[in-house]
C-alpha cells in the first residue's frame, strides 16, 4: 500500500489558551478529494495553514507526500479565499498563473516551458484566451479561475483550496464546479468549505473540525449536518464522534 499524500498524528496547536486544534489525526490517501467543513473558529485555518508549512504544530507531528511540510510546499498548489492586489497594478492573467512557478525562475527570465506550463494552466480552467488581459479587468469568477491555474501551474500533487465559491456569483459557481470535478480526476485534492452542494460534489469524504477532528462518510444526513453546525448540539457530535473511534474520555458511561 503506497503511503497517504497527508498524514496528520496527534496534531495540538494554540496561539495562546486554549488549543486550537487538539489530538487532530487523519489521512489523506493518494486521489482522495477531502472536503474539510466546521463552524467558524473551530481551527479549519488554522490547519490550512499546518499543512502548507506556515504554522508549526506545538505536539504531534505532518507529514505531506512522505516530507514535512516546508520541504512538500514546492508540491503542493494552494488556492486562498482572496487576494488582495492593486486594481492599477499591470498585470495579466499570464503573469499572475506563472507566479505559480518562481521556484523555477531563472536569471530573472521565465523558460519557454514555464509559459508553456502556464498556458496549460490557463486552458484547464477555460481561459486561455484571457491570457494577455489585465488581472483587474477579469469578472470575480475569472479571477478565481486564475488563482486556480496559479495553483496549477507549479505541477501539484495535492492541490488545498480555501473556500473556492466564497467569492463568486452563484451564476458562475457550476462552471467552476466542473473545473473542479475534471481536477479531482487526476490529484489528491483537500478543499475547506462552507459549501454543502460543493461537499457533495467533490467530497469522496468529510473531515468536520470543530478543534478535534472527525470523519464523516458521504452523504452526510441532515441530522449530522446540525450537529456540526449547531452551538447546541456540537458538544454532543463530538462526544458521540469520539465514542465510535474508541475515544470515551468524553462519555457519561464508566
Amino acid at each position: 500500500m503506497s503511503s497517504p499524500i497527508v498524514c496528520c498524528e496527534n496534531v495540538y496547536f494554540r496561539y495562546g489558551n486554549p488549543w486550537v486544534l487538539e489530538d487532530v489525526s487523519f489521512t489523506v490517501p493518494a486521489g482522495e478529494s477531502l472536503a474539510v467543513i466546521g463552524p467558524n473558529g473551530g481551527g479549519k485555518s488554522t490547519l490550512l495553514k499546518i499543512l502548507l508549512g506556515l504554522e508549526e504544530p506545538n505536539r504531534g507531528s505532518v507529514s505531506i507526500l512522505g516530507e514535512t511540510p516546508e520541504n512538500a510546499r514546492c508540491r503542493m498548489g494552494y488556492v486562498p479565499q482572496a487576494m488582495r492586489f492593486d486594481p492599477l497594478f499591470p498585470i495579466t492573467a499570464l503573469d499572475i498563473v506563472l507566479m505559480g512557478r518562481l521556484d523555477r525562475l531563472k536569471f530573472g527570465r521565465f523558460s519557454k516551458h514555464c509559459h508553456e506550463v502556464a498556458k496549460e494552466a490557463l486552458n484547464q480552467v477555460d481561459l486561455a484566451d484571457r491570457a494577455n488581459r489585465p488581472f483587474a479587468d477579469l469578472s470575480g469568477g475569472e479571477r478565481q479561475r486564475v488563482m486556480i491555474a496559479r495553483a496549477l501551474a507549479c505541477e501539484p500533487e495535492l492541490l488545498l483550496l480555501d473556500e473556492p465559491t466564497a467569492n463568486i456569483d452563484l451564476s458562475i459557481e457550476e462552471q467552476l464546479l466542473e473545473i473542479l470535478e475534471k481536477l479531482r480526476e487526476n490529484m489528491t485534492i483537500l478543499l475547506v468549505t462552507h459549501d454543502l452542494d460543493l461537499v457533495s460534489t467533490l467530497g469522496d469524504s468529510v473531515l468536520c473540525v470543530n478543534h478535534r477532528v472527525h470523519r464523516h462518510s458521504l452523504p452526510l444526513s441532515g441530522e449530522t449536518i446540525r450537529e456540526i453546525y449547531s452551538g447546541g448540539k456540537r458538544i454532543e457530535h463530538d462526544r458521540r464522534a469520539r465514542h465510535q473511534q474508541g475515544d470515551h474520555s468524553a462519555c457519561e458511561h464508566d
